[in-house]
């Protein structure tokens, strides 16, 4: 129960301040900043460390990850302020990209492994090799930059003076953690079905926990929301989701470490790996939150 516990002793406090900055924004007090603070700190920590899976980027290495962050906060500044109406564009052109943003994520996801593992190998053909550390971190930077910009999207949308779209994001990450603690527990303990081979630890019966947590949590967390356009049964349905979805991005940052040879995206927090471990399963489910919001109506 040891990792457990350091799970819990370094990933409840994040949580607390993560939530403590989003419900600074749900009463005003940040003006949304909250969000945009949390999202670029953990991206910009997340694609740090995809940078460092690199074996030899062939220069200053932290130099060259500091560029690629200054090259995510563009990307994300961007794409929300693209998709933003107030940018002048159609109003419902959020609505036409919202597709487009959750299906770049899922090419993206495949387009990072194979780079990685394409400039982890180039002795068989070494210009090729040199093409793959190219474009390696252009991929990562834009598999991180499009879930933040869609998390940041979601939180905008809201009518008069709802902010349901805040209330969406925060109801996601509290699935997505739920459904990975209750997964971990029940699958540390009593888990005996292996889920996929890539990740030996995880099974079906973690699985299985990690959905009945994130539909219990969305379900409780519609009743005390009371929104319309949230109903408890929407929520419920939405949790299954996450936490399937949420499992499946998680094992593809697992395809990812194991083609780096690492354990963990980084060591800055005992227990929980870094900033990417925190963040995988987040990658796809929050264009897909966005794009289920978008198709459903706001």
């Amino acid at each position: 129960m040891k990792g457990l516990a350091n799970r819990l002793r370094w990933g409840i406090p994040i949580l607390i301040i993560s939530v403590g900055l989003l419900c600074a924004d749900l009463y005003g007090w940040l003006d949304g900043y909250g969000l945009w603070i949390l999202s670029l700190i953990f991206g910009a920590g997340a694609l740090f460390e995809a940078i460092s899976f690199l074996p030899n980027p062939g220069r200053n290495l932290r130099a060259f990850q500091l560029a690629w962050i200054f090259a995510y906060g563009v990307a994300v500044s961007g794409l929300v302020f693209v998709c933003t109406p107030t940018a002048g564009l159609p109003s419902n052109f959020l609505n036409e990209t919202s597709t487009t943003l959750l299906g770049a994520v899922l090419l993206l996801s495949t387009l990072v492994s194979t780079a990685l593992g394409r400039a982890s190998n180039p002795a068989s053909n070494p210009a090729k090799g040199r093409f793959w550390v190219r474009a390696y971190p252009l991929f990562a930077m834009f598999w991180l930059a499009i879930p933040i910009s869609c998390t940041l999207l979601l939180a905008s949308l809201g009518s008069g003076d709802t902010s349901v779209g805040i209330h969406l994001v925060l109801c996601s990450v509290l699935m997505v953690k739920g459904s990975d603690t209750g997964a971990y527990f029940v699958g540390r303990n009593f888990g005996q079905r292996r889920l996929h081979p890539v990740s030996p630890k995880k099974t079906v019966e973690g699985l299985l926990a990690g959905i009945v947590s994130a539909a219990a949590i969305g379900f409780i967390y519609a009743q005390q929301l009371a929104d319309p356009s949230l109903t408890p049964e929407l929520a419920l349905f939405i949790g299954v989701l996450v936490a399937v979805v949420g499992q499946i991005s998680d094992l593809q940052e697992s395809v990812l470490k194991r083609r780096a040879g690492r354990k963990d995206s980084g060591a800055t927090i005992p227990g929980l790996g870094g900033a990417l471990d925190m963040l995988d399963s987040l990658i796809l489910v929050m264009p897909m939150v966005l794009w289920l919001r978008i198709v459903l109506g706001d």
